[in-house]
């Protein structure tokens, strides 16, 4: 004889619940007969391969027995025996195995993920401590911060150095103007950023502007827009293609 732990399960309340899922029966309302027959064949294959049985599977197999033989007996017409139900402390006893399964089953799981975790010391910083005490007195408030700041700020800007750059006009205002007056000998209307490719310098830009402000000032051309931040055409005015 050799003793070995009966299969996976744990006891006869864990084999008894892999054969009530086994045959799909109700926990609540197990029918004995068949629960009985199918333990009792589990027990009897353990036997034929001289397994040494633990005595708790055979504990459990009486009583399996002792319910199957109770739920035989002829009912009485006592109202208290109608109440009792023979099966009533097993199912108890499962419910309450089942119970601690999954809460096993869940803290297992918790435990192999913490495991994947590394837990560090608290390091000692008692030496960075310092024995200054800051006096209530000694507080400022938001106010004069801002104003400190300001002044340093201020303080900065004025030692700074300030440099000008001085640049030739490369683009002129009259290069604008013939160029939407080209544009506009093409076109009776154009879109104002259609002038741009946009990697032309700021100059340039503000040249146009002024151009076209200049021409719209004298009538040369039209400044259109339909409704705000929309987009600005460009017309021809009524003093277009005068001579100037």
């Amino acid at each position: 004889m050799y003793e070995v732990k009966l299969d996976a399960f744990n006891g006869p309340l864990d084999l008894l619940l892999h054969l009530i899922q086994k045959i799909e029966i109700d926990i609540y309302d197990i029918p004995m007969k068949a629960l009985t027959e199918q333990y009792m064949q589990y027990i009897h294959t353990m036997n034929q391969l001289e397994i040494n049985i633990a005595s708790e599977y055979l504990v459990m197999a009486s009583e399996l027995l002792m319910i199957k033989s109770k739920m035989l007996l002829p009912q009485t017409n006592e109202v208290e025996d109608l109440d009792d139900d023979p099966r009533d402390e097993l199912v108890g006893r499962l419910i309450e195995y089942q119970n601690y399964k999954a809460y096993t089953e869940f803290l297992n799981e918790r435990k192999d993920e913490r495991a994947l975790y590394f837990s560090k010391h608290p390091t000692d910083l008692s030496h960075l401590e310092s024995n200054e005490t800051w006096h209530p007195d000694n507080t400022i408030d938001l106010t004069e911060l801002i104003i400190a700041y300001q002044k340093v700020k201020n303080r900065v800007e004025f030692h700074t150095p300030k440099t000008v750059d001085i640049r030739k006009e490369t683009f002129t205002i009259q290069q604008a103007t013939t160029q939407v007056t080209d544009k506009l000998k093409q076109h009776e209307s154009f879109n104002f950023f259609s002038l741009f490719n946009f990697t032309e310098p700021i100059e340039m830009v503000v040249t146009h502007f002024l151009a076209i402000l200049e021409m719209s000032k004298s009538g040369i051309v039209n400044i259109e827009q339909v409704k705000s931040f929309d987009d600005i055409n460009i017309l021809r005015g009524v003093n277009y293609g005068v001579a100037r």
